[in-house]
């Protein structure tokens, strides 16, 4: 079971008893590439996660609060960047600054699971303005078969 350290709040008499799971750790769902070696099958879902979390606790927390069919759970933890000052920093290993290490979570549902992306800008206005940058570029495109057409070739590149 998953620990939750925040205190429950002060009971009056009389009051009912509410209870609210806040649970101490933290996951944000990450996209993987589609294509190149990074890529991973449809019942697979990568996560950041805190540090402290065990594979058990990931499994948990995803069961009981989305109520997900997990199969699986593989974690890796990254190094954080290492930047030097110069090379005999780098010999000795003085390092100037290090970065946090970061914790993932490769979580493989059940097969047939297809886990898929919410669309976050479904019909709004910045969907409309990247749509029209767009086509702004097509039509762009098809002007510079136009442009300059007088030149005869000149600028062209020999093929």
């Amino acid at each position: 079971a998953m620990a939750a350290s925040r205190l429950a709040r002060l009971w009056q008499p009389g009051a009912p008893q509410t209870r609210a799971l806040l649970p101490d750790f933290w996951m944000a769902a990450l996209e993987p590439p589609t294509v190149g070696r990074y890529r991973l099958p449809p019942n697979c879902v990568k996560f950041e996660v805190d540090m402290r979390m065990s594979k058990h606790d990931i499994r948990e927390y995803l069961e009981k609060v989305y109520g997900a069919p997990v199969r699986s759970v593989r974690t890796e933890v990254q190094m954080g960047e290492i930047m030097w000052q110069n090379k005999i920093d780098l010999q000795y290993k003085r390092a100037m600054w290090k970065e946090e290490d970061k914790k993932f979570a490769y979580v493989f549902m059940e097969k047939g699971y297809d886990f898929k992306w919410p669309m976050m800008f479904s019909d709004n206005e910045e969907v409309r303005e990247i749509q029209a940058g767009k086509d702004e570029k097509e039509r762009m495109d098809q002007n510079s078969v136009f442009a300059n057409s007088d030149r005869g070739g000149v600028g062209k590149f020999i093929s």
